[in-house]
């Protein structure tokens, strides 16, 4: 078994030339699913050599220092540190200077930089993910139109501007380094179908990028379309983030329970409260990452669903 402390959970390639696929799990600490998944897409992909596969797939442990301790985050949230401004705030500190997360950053930062900089045909950047509250699965994707491509070949809601909302994700840094990419949510932290929801984003995105030989392989890719076809049957195709509710520990921000990712929710009803009473929804919606867990500066997001794709 790969030592869960290293850097790198996998690698697999067959020496072809061909696009690379660099896939992050436990950006979360909280959010292993990825991190399972990788570990039993790098197994069946050994196990299934030799195969008709073209270029490399990369899979990465995001946030060591907090998967040790099975949480968010250390000192601060990983996932908001990827705009360039930040990026170079980080390094310009010293390194004992550095909060913990910050460090896995610049060490994170170097193994996508050191690949990055290899010859490939195309570079995709898969970043997974999971939710606090159920039922969510959908791909967070920025406003260009690659990234929906390949998003559409996930089966699940694709979610528009985000990026706007929150700034310093991963799907800023791919736009900056004009590489293209998915953050992929795939369920509950721990629900087991959100490992087979990662594993399957996984292989359908090889299949998507031409990396695999679907009809050459030893095992059926359909279970894989099953999965997440069956799992986002009652969702929305298209849905875009209208609001966000941003939170420090001081407000005590309390979310009200029972809501689920995609929840219906109407202006003026009471879904939480904090030290200052009781919070009332801004606008008619759906609900999107109500927060239950102790860590986060996000309470909720209030998406509207869409008719068609904005791109």
């Amino acid at each position: 078994m790969v030592d869960l402390f290293t850097r790198t959970i996998g690698e697999y390639t067959t020496g072809r030339k061909g696009p690379l696929l660099f896939v992050i799990g436990g950006i979360h600490g909280n959010e292993l699913s990825g991190v399972l998944a990788l570990r039993k897409v790098f197994e069946q992909l050994k196990a299934s050599a030799p195969l008709d596969f073209c270029g490399k797939i990369v899979g990465v442990h995001g946030n060591i220092s907090a998967i040790r301790l099975r949480q968010r985050y250390v000192e601060c949230d990983l996932n908001r540190l990827w705009s360039a401004d930040e990026i170079e705030r980080v390094k310009k500190l010293p390194p004992a200077a550095r909060k913990v997360d910050e460090r896995e950053l610049i060490e994170l930062l170097a193994h996508i930089e050191t690949e990055f900089s290899k010859e490939y045909t195309d570079i995709v950047l898969l970043d997974l993910h999971t939710t606090s509250g159920p039922n969510g699965l959908f791909s967070i994707i920025s406003n260009q139109k690659p990234n929906q491509v390949l998003a559409s070949a996930l089966h699940a809601p694709v979610l528009f501007d985000l990026a706007h909302a929150l700034s310093t994700n991963t799907n800023r840094f791919m736009d900056e380094q004009g590489i293209k990419g998915i953050a992929f949510e795939a369920g509950q932290h721990d629900d087991p179908a959100s490992v087979d929801n990662q594993e399957s984003a996984i292989w359908l995105t090889l299949d998507k990028m031409g990396m695999i030989n679907s009809e050459s392989l030893a095992f059926d890719m359909d279970p894989y379309h099953r999965q997440l076809i069956t799992s986002s049957s009652q969702l929305p195709h298209f849905v875009r983030v209208i609001y966000r509710h941003a939170i420090s520990p001081e407000d005590q921000f309390h979310m009200y329970p029972g809501y689920n990712n995609f929840h219906e929710v109407y202006k003026g009803e009471p879904i939480a409260r904090d030290a200052k009473g009781e919070i009332l929804c801004p606008f008619s919606g759906l609900m999107l990452m109500p927060l239950y867990q102790s860590q986060g500066s996000d309470g909720f997001f209030i998406m509207e669903k869409l008719w068609e794709s904005p791109l």
